[in-house]
């Protein structure tokens, strides 16, 4: 007797089958890639807002901010770049005593798995550097480089962001000038922060953060330590990142701070 075989019809018939399965399944599994990403990333900034708070606990209630313009003494714990003054919370050392200029590639849990490999940053995140004051006229009027501050002077630290995702850095123009030969861990870190107005516009060239890093939005380190997602129309909302405290009057042409303004031990 001679075996039946699939005619013609019936193998296209469970070809196309399979193809619909496949077609199925493949949205499902890149979305649940997807979800696992933007999962990594949420822990990583709890993570930060939870070494966000010990530094507070440890150092007079000072958060850090932007580093790059006010700072008092590069090797002061309270005016350093959050990525410094962070790490060793992050990596459970508990030290400053020992140098690493790694460049933070030892760093894992400040790279965010949902950002495209197409560049050398090592640091996946920016923080609010953003600053407002009062002028002579008691007006509010904007201006950059926010110093380290204490956190009982934000008045809604629930209801400002802190830290977000780093853009894109097409043919490594930041990377090339951030790390540039002898760059020192203290040189890399100041670049991510968000200082400007135009850091968080959506649209603007020098956009820092990400507005859409995670389908419709971005997930969002708060002041007071707590992180979530934030769709990208309200992370890019100006309003969300001004912490309305004001009482710094910062010189023009940001000179460095008078010492009487640095906190103690500076």
């Amino acid at each position: 007797m001679r075996a039946r075989a699939f005619t013609l019809i019936e193998l296209l018939i469970v070809i196309a089958i399979i193809a619909v399965l496949i077609g199925i399944l493949l949205p499902a599994i890149a979305g649940g890639k997807a979800q696992g990403k933007m999962v990594q990333c949420m822990s990583n900034e709890r993570q930060l807002g939870f070494a966000q708070q010990a530094y507070a606990d440890e150092f007079d209630e000072f958060i850090l901010r932007e580093a790059g313009g006010y700072a008092c003494r590069q090797d002061d714990r309270h005016s350093m770049p959050w990525a410094l003054g962070y790490r060793p919370y992050m990596d459970g050392s508990r030290s400053w005593d020992v140098i690493r200029n790694d460049w933070f590639e030892d760093a894992p849990y400040y790279r965010d798995p949902a950002r495209p490999d197409l560049d050398g940053h090592q640091i996946h995140y920016v923080n609010n550097g953003m600053g407002f004051i009062r002028n002579q006229s008691g007006n509010v009027v904007y201006r950059s480089y926010k110093p380290m501050h204490k956190r009982y002077a934000i008045q809604f630290p629930s209801d400002v962001y802190y830290l977000t995702g780093y853009t894109e850095d097409p043919n490594n123009g930041n990377y090339n000038i951030v790390y540039r030969p002898n760059a020192t861990n203290w040189d890399i870190a100041i670049f991510y922060d968000a200082r400007i107005r135009q850091h968080v516009r959506q649209g603007s060239p020098s956009i820092r953060i990400e507005p859409f890093r995670h389908g419709k939005g971005a997930n969002v380190l708060f002041m007071d330590g707590h992180a979530t997602f934030v769709r990208a129309e309200k992370l890019t909302d100006e309003t969300s990142w001004i912490d309305l405290d004001y009482r710094y009057k910062i010189p023009p042409n940001n000179p460095p701070r008078d010492p009487s303004d640095c906190p103690p031990g500076s």
